[in-house]
């Protein structure tokens, strides 16, 4: 059993450390998107049967990026467009405060999300940052998602503030969605264990 894993923006792939531990030994490539240094090393290439597990942005990303190279998707708190679900204001006024005072817009986000500190200020790659926020704008993966013909699932946070709940619902209703009571916008770092779980009793039933 294989994973490939690709973080949200804003992290790093150190965000998979505590989910990669309670995997039960299973094989793991981890993408790497370049927002913030200090993370496990990632790769650019992964098996195409490999289990596609997204956070965030991540989810995005692999819908855009990953070419459906993978027998199957999990997205974790994932969009397949954020900007035709979420006012686009919210990514303008991130995209102003990273020109204006990139450490403190990362850490305003970071503690919404519920990742307080998540890493120091020299860390940010402000570049590859805005980068991302462009994808936030203007990617939309909504056809590319409806042509994968490989078995997905989602799981999310009922207190998620960056992706709501109407917006999970509307996106993976029709997929299935496993919800935690609460875990922010960082369930791979607050419930690491539980989403181990589910991503793994989701890969015995393919």
């Amino acid at each position: 059993m294989h994973f490939v894993l690709v973080h949200g923006w804003g992290f790093h792939a150190g965000i998979w450390a505590d989910f990669v531990a309670h995997l039960d030994g299973a094989e793991v490539t981890l993408i790497d998107l370049g927002f913030v240094a200090g993370g496990p090393k990632g790769t650019s290439d992964w098996p195409e049967d490999a289990i596609a597990v997204g956070h965030s942005l991540g989810l995005l990303w692999l819908l855009e990026r990953g070419g459906g190279r993978f027998k199957a998707l999990v997205s974790i708190q994932g969009f397949d467009c954020f900007c035709c679900h979420i006012a686009p204001s919210r990514v303008k006024a991130l995209q102003r405060g990273l020109e204006r005072e990139p450490a403190g817009t990362l850490q305003a986000f970071w503690r919404s999300c519920g990742a307080s500190g998540f890493a120091l200020p020299e860390a940010l790659n402000v570049e590859r940052l805005a980068d991302g926020l462009d994808w936030l704008m203007q990617w939309d993966a909504q056809a590319a998602r409806a042509r994968l013909a490989c078995p997905m699932r989602a799981l999310a946070s009922r207190d998620d503030p960056i992706v709501p709940v109407s917006t999970t619902e509307a996106i993976w209703q029709e997929t299935g969605i496993d919800w935690s009571r609460d875990g922010g916008h960082v369930l791979p770092l607050r419930h690491p264990r539980w989403c181990a779980h589910h991503v793994l009793d989701f890969a015995a039933s393919l």
